[in-house]
């Protein structure tokens, strides 16, 4: 008699812990979200993350229109964009796609010999060769070009961009669309870009082998 009871009390603990919550032990770790800002600056829009692990801040000026839309129905999906980005001290134009991956060639196709064109205002037009930074492809005017890119995109009132092939690819469009941005204040978030970019470090090389990033979008974009 008293073996049943024993018994009996043993079963009934076990079955209330198997219908219990799982404890502290069986709990997964928070995710630390890194610190975002962002300010509007006339026509432009300047986002600084934060790496929790580093506290090193990186911050980039992106048009508030997109020249190509993410497919917000995508997880992940990546835009087009006209950026303003700080090389060896100078405020350059920038097209960029950031985020590249396999399962998106189409905007991939901006880092394989791609190209984009731009003109400001009444100024003659210039041209922006695209490579892959990273998982990036980012779009700069040449050596040449850049001290009149760097002059004219803080007095111009307007841009017109028009992306070639291959690059052309991404949009979707016709071969020959040029797409009109309107430009405001561009000289005041130039500024605070750079205040926000003061001190600190050099930007760490990707982990990715750019090559063989490239070799396998060149491959997926012959099929």
């Amino acid at each position: 008699m008293r073996v049943n009871i024993v018994l009996g009390v043993l079963v009934s603990v076990m079955l209330a812990g198997a219908g219990a919550a799982p404890g502290p032990a069986f709990g997964q770790a928070r995710v630390v979200t890194p610190a975002v800002s962002e300010d509007q600056v006339g026509t432009w829009v300047l986002t600084c993350k934060a790496d929790p692990m580093t506290d090193r801040g990186e911050c980039g000026l992106r048009h508030r229109l997109w020249l190509e839309m993410p497919d917000l129905q995508r997880a992940g999906a990546i835009g087009v964009a006209l950026e303003v980005v700080l090389r060896d001290g100078a405020a350059l134009p920038a097209v960029t796609a950031r985020g590249l991956s396999l399962s998106d060639p189409q905007r991939g196709a901006l880092a394989v010999g791609g190209a984009a064109e731009i003109r400001f205002d009444g100024e003659p037009s210039m041209l922006l060769s695209c490579v892959l930074d990273g998982r990036d492809a980012v779009c700069l005017p040449g050596s040449e070009d850049a001290g009149r890119a760097a002059a004219a995109l803080v007095e111009a009132r307007r841009v017109l961009v028009r992306l070639k092939a291959p690059a052309r690819a991404v949009t979707g469009g016709a071969p020959d669309d040029v797409l009109a941005l309107d430009l405001s204040e561009t000289g005041r978030a130039v500024a605070l870009l750079r205040e926000r970019a003061a001190g600190q470090p050099p930007r760490q090389p990707q982990g990715t082998s750019p090559s063989s990033f490239l070799e396998q979008l060149e491959r997926m974009l012959r099929r």
